[in-house]
């Protein structure tokens, strides 16, 4: 093999690797956090146990697959639709309205409802109540600085494989200009 070219290869392996494995494990960070997620259908019921005190999010999954069953909704939620969520012991949480959050992937999209902030671990009760049409609501921890980081680590780590793939393939490029000739054979 001549010199250089093992270079260039490696160049394109690490390339490869930075094209594909970040964003998949991107990707795979973000399903993982979306187990934390309580899906539940409204009008409805559901109990959620926290184990971390913080901010908890109400959101309206308006595309999603819950139970074998494809929900596709209006974004907006119907009117006179009664939100109460209350922690272990019957004592109601001060429900805060944040509709300005949206995430989506492949096959689900959610918008978030609103907020409660939670300051101690343990049984957190939601009651919906009003609106006719089933819809599938959800309840989860959201930290926007987590999402953040992990997309900033995610191009940190793509533009350092970007840039560690270019040097290897120069180097492997100039090895392979500077490499000494062999002197063509002369037939007689």
């Amino acid at each position: 093999m001549k010199a250089g070219v093992k270079q260039i290869i490696a160049g394109v392996v690490v390339f490869g690797i930075g094209a594909i494995c970040v964003p998949f494990a991107i990707v795979l960070t973000l399903v993982r956090d979306s187990v934390d997620l309580l899906e539940f259908e409204v009008p409805g019921a559901a109990i959620a146990f926290v184990d971390v005190p913080g901010r908890y999010y109400l959101w309206h999954d308006y595309q999603t697959v819950y139970d074998g069953r494809t929900y596709h909704n209006p974004i907006e939620l119907p009117d006179g639709l009664m939100i109460e969520i209350t922690q272990q012991g019957g004592m109601p949480l001060d429900f805060v309205s944040d509709p300005h959050a949206r995430f989506s992937t492949i096959g689900r999209a959610r918008q978030s409802i609103g907020y409660v902030e939670l300051s101690k671990a343990g049984q957190v009760a939601i009651d919906i109540t009003g609106g006719a049409e089933s819809r599938i609501f959800s309840f989860s921890p959201f930290s926007f600085g987590r999402f953040v980081g992990l997309i900033v680590k995610g191009f940190l780590l793509a533009g350092l494989a970007a840039l560690s793939s270019l040097g290897l393939i120069i180097w492997g490029i100039v090895k392979l200009a500077n490499a000494p000739r062999r002197p063509a054979k002369v037939r007689s």
